[in-house]
């Protein structure tokens, strides 16, 4: 599916980008959420910063097996959101990467062995969150010709210039200021607590 009737760059419009580079900018210095068990509860932190980023209320947080988001205002709006300390651009030094590698699916999550991506989203919205914070897109057709499929799934692989960036701010130098404990241990422990154990 090839971008017509959208423009990548309404989200700018729609979302107060700087505000989302900031949140994403402190939850990537929470060297908990990179635990294994934790890294889908990042990515879960991230799509609710942008929710509450998004002024303009036209994006659905769907959480959908094949999508994350919903932007309503598209004719073709499924979106899935692959997120990332670095995919994009150098942690160093802010260099665009060659090649920007993307885990998509795994193939465990099904009953079956998947030979084709079996995914319904319409475009691959990429985040990177940690140095440079950007924001690319990529359309489902671009996607497809570029995969590879793995013993556990498939692998994206593209070329910086196939990845429609919208935004990019270098947070190398800026301070983290967060004192909240993103620990979802901690939201556990509490939960449990108040149950009464």
């Amino acid at each position: 599916m090839t971008q017509t009737n959208n423009n990548y760059n309404d989200i700018l419009q729609w979302v107060d980008v700087p505000k989302f580079a900031l949140a994403c900018h402190n939850i990537s210095q929470q060297s908990v959420l990179n635990e294994s068990t934790n890294r889908m509860m990042k990515e879960k932190f991230i799509l609710g910063a942008l929710l509450l980023c998004n002024h303009a209320k036209n994006i659905e947080w769907s959480d959908a097996v094949d999508y994350d988001l919903i932007f309503n205002s598209w004719s073709n709006g499924l979106v899935e959101v692959k997120t990332g300390n670095e995919p994009m651009f150098s942690k160093k030094t802010g260099k665009p990467k060659k090649k920007v590698k993307l885990k998509l699916k795994n193939v465990y999550e099904s009953s079956y062995q998947r030979e084709q991506l079996d995914k319904e989203f319409d475009y691959l919205m990429i985040v990177q969150i940690y140095g440079t914070f950007a924001i690319g897109f990529v359309d489902y057709a671009t996607v497809v010709q570029n995969l590879k499929k793995l013993t556990d799934g498939f692998l994206v692989e593209l070329t910086h210039d196939q990845i429609n960036i919208v935004y990019k701010q270098d947070m190398r130098s800026e301070p983290a200021e967060w004192t909240l404990d993103l620990n979802p241990r901690t939201w556990v422990l509490s939960q449990l607590a108040l149950a009464g154990i």
